[in-house]
C-alpha cells in the first residue's frame, strides 16, 4: 500500500459501509409491515365415543380382577424404645506394670486402694480381666467394659 489514493479510497469505502450499518440500526424504515396475524384456534371438537382418552382402562386387563388399593394406617406406630445402656461407674483403676512368669503374664493393677495381680480371667473384686492389646487392658463388670491404659515401661 504505497499509494495514498488507494488508502483514501479504502478508507472512504469503510466509512460508507459502517455508515449504512449505523443507518439501518438507528433509523429503521418508517413503515413497518405487520406480520401475518395468527388464525384463531378452532374450538376442540367433542371426543367421539370410540376414541382413546388419557384415562382409558387397559384393554389387556378387561377380565382381570382389580386388586383393592392398599389401605395405609393414618398414624405409624412408634418404634420400640431402646434399652438403656448399663450405667458406668467412676472407678479408679491404674496399671502399674506387667510381669512375665513361666510364660504367663501377670498384670499389676490397683483398683481403688487395693492392689491385684491378674492373669486373663482373674478377678479384682467385681472386675474380671478379659484381655489386653498393645496399649490397653480390658476389664468387665457385668455388661460394662472398662479400658485401662497400660503404664509406660
Amino acid at each position: 500500500m504505497k499509494s495514498r489514493g488507494t488508502i483514501y479510497l479504502l478508507l472512504a469505502a469503510v466509512v460508507a459501509v459502517w455508515g449504512v450499518v449505523a443507518w439501518r440500526i438507528f433509523a429503521p424504515p418508517a413503515r413497518i409491515v405487520p406480520s401475518a396475524a395468527p388464525k384463531p384456534a378452532a374450538a376442540a371438537p367433542a371426543p367421539v365415543a370410540d376414541t382413546l382418552l388419557s384415562g382409558y382402562p387397559d384393554p389387556f386387563l378387561k377380565n382381570a380382577v382389580a386388586a383393592p388399593p392398599a389401605v395405609r394406617p393414618a398414624v405409624r406406630a412408634l418404634p420400640a424404645p431402646k434399652a438403656a445402656p448399663p450405667r458406668r461407674e467412676k472407678l479408679k483403676i491404674v496399671h502399674l506394670g506387667t510381669v512375665a512368669v513361666a510364660g504367663r503374664q501377670l498384670h499389676i493393677l490397683t483398683v481403688g486402694d487395693e492392689q491385684y495381680e491378674l492373669t486373663r480371667g482373674g478377678e479384682a473384686g467385681d472386675l474380671v480381666l478379659a484381655g489386653w492389646d498393645a496399649d490397653s487392658l480390658y476389664l468387665h463388670k457385668g455388661e460394662v467394659t472398662y479400658g485401662v491404659k497400660r503404664c509406660e515401661q
